[in-house]
């Protein structure tokens, strides 16, 4: 997922008393709920419908606390790495030895296992749920033992994550070994919920339940664009792209599409990239009509994002979990009105393309891409509809108040069995 919730706002739900106070624990390989934005909106709209939320990650950094609050019966519990500390003392952060990276990653995920069934055993919880694959295997050990159901919340076609994913085969493995005993699958996606089914053969077909955020009124800002006036950039358009800058987000074509675009557009890369991509953006002629700025706050991004004119969103077609991508960006864009250009691909070609709400095209072919954008430059009453229809749909279907109301229903009917 490219963006992170670092405000604790309340994304609602439907509010009800649960007099019981049932127990959910959920359980992630991150450091925190807030890494994964649907996961804190499900653990405060379930805190929200009574239930009693108990997060649990691992601790990276001395400075988080053991133990968080996020709202009235919303906690989370950090597990400290004991292992991985040990690794970073001896060999420093990053370190090239494939073999002595290798070895943490093994011995830091085995830590987490075993001090992560123990947590949730001791949690009290009627419900256990992982969230993505790596969680899954201390959640199905912690749940078996007690006897209680078990959600798998899958995010990510975790082995699929990308081209290379590191030990690809243990995880597919895993997967295909687990997922028949969990009582029901969770997926951002149809086109994934169909894999677990057909693949992994899961006892039902997964919910569907989209990467929407919280509602959030349409906002009026000139902040990006005040920005680039005070850097001395004239321009008519703007196109932002937003996240992370790597190859597998295609933005070198995105890049080289600035050379077909009209003269008064700008494309504006906002966010970050890794050592990699440093190495990548020295070799490349940039445009002048691409400007590079730093990621900033979450809680600033829609400032951002309202005062840009288009929006682009693209993932390269090296692996199914991006061929079949769900981004929460789609949605956040749609919340601000913006009219995007992103893939072909089937799932965001259905939403975008069958609601009118942008233009699909290859994200490997820059003439593509900057056909595109022109053609939401020179055409207002086109981007106007979209935008009307992104307001709209946003208000009245994609926001993550009514995918909770699927998610509810499931919790519902899984604990009553």
């Amino acid at each position: 997922m490219d963006s992170k919730l670092t405000t604790r706002q309340n994304p609602g739900g439907a509010e009800r008393v649960n007099p019981k106070k049932i127990k959910i624990c959920m359980i992630t390989y991150l450091h925190s709920p807030l890494a994964l934005p649907p996961m804190f909106n499900c653990g405060i709209s379930l805190a929200n419908s009574g239930y009693e939320v108990e997060a649990i990650c691992y601790k990276n950094d001395s400075e988080l606390p053991d133990y968080e609050s996020f709202a009235p019966g919303f906690t989370t519990k950090r597990l400290r790495m004991r292992i991985v500390q040990f690794f970073h003392s001896k060999f420093g952060r990053a370190h090239s030895n494939i073999i002595i990276v290798g070895t943490q990653y093994i011995f830091s995920y085995m830590e987490f296992v075993s001090k992560a069934v123990f947590l949730a055993l001791r949690s009290g919880a009627e419900l256990f749920e992982a969230h993505d694959l790596p969680a899954l295997l201390p959640t199905m050990i912690a749940a078996k033992s007690l006897r209680k159901p078990i959600i798998y919340y899958a995010h990510e076609l975790y082995p699929e994550m990308h081209a290379s994913v590191r030990f690809a085969g243990f995880w597919k493995f895993l997967e295909r070994t687990l997922v028949p005993s969990v009582d029901a699958i969770v997926t951002p996606e149809e086109n994934r919920s169909q894999i677990f089914f057909n693949e992994y053969h899961a006892k039902s077909l997964p919910l569907t339940v989209l990467n929407c955020p919280p509602y959030m009124e349409p906002i009026k800002s000139t902040l990006l664009r005040d920005h680039l006036v005070s850097m001395g950039i004239q321009f008519h358009s703007v196109v932002l792209y937003q996240g992370l800058f790597d190859s597998s987000r295609c933005i070198k074509e995105l890049i080289e599409s600035a050379c077909h675009i009209r003269s008064d557009t700008v494309i504006v890369l906002m966010g970050h990239g890794f050592k990699d991509w440093d190495e990548l953006r020295a070799n490349l002629k940039i445009p002048e009509r691409v400007i590079f700025l730093p990621r900033v706050p979450y809680d600033k991004l829609f400032k951002y994002t309202a005062s840009a004119d288009f929006g682009v969103m693209f993932y390269r077609s090296d692996c199914r979990n991006n061929y079949y991508c769900a981004p929460n960006k789609l949605f956040e864009y749609m919340m601000m009105g913006l009219p995007f250009v992103t893939v072909n691909y089937p799932g965001m070609k259905k939403i975008v393309e069958g609601e009118n709400i942008g233009l699909c095209v290859d994200p490997e072919n820059p003439l593509e891409i900057a056909a595109a954008i022109n053609t939401l430059a020179e055409n207002p009453g086109l981007a106007k509809i979209m935008r009307e229809n992104s307001l709209r749909l946003a208000r009245e279907k994609y926001n993550w108040e009514i995918e909770f109301l699927k998610l509810q229903k499931l919790y519902d009917s899984v604990l009553k069995r």
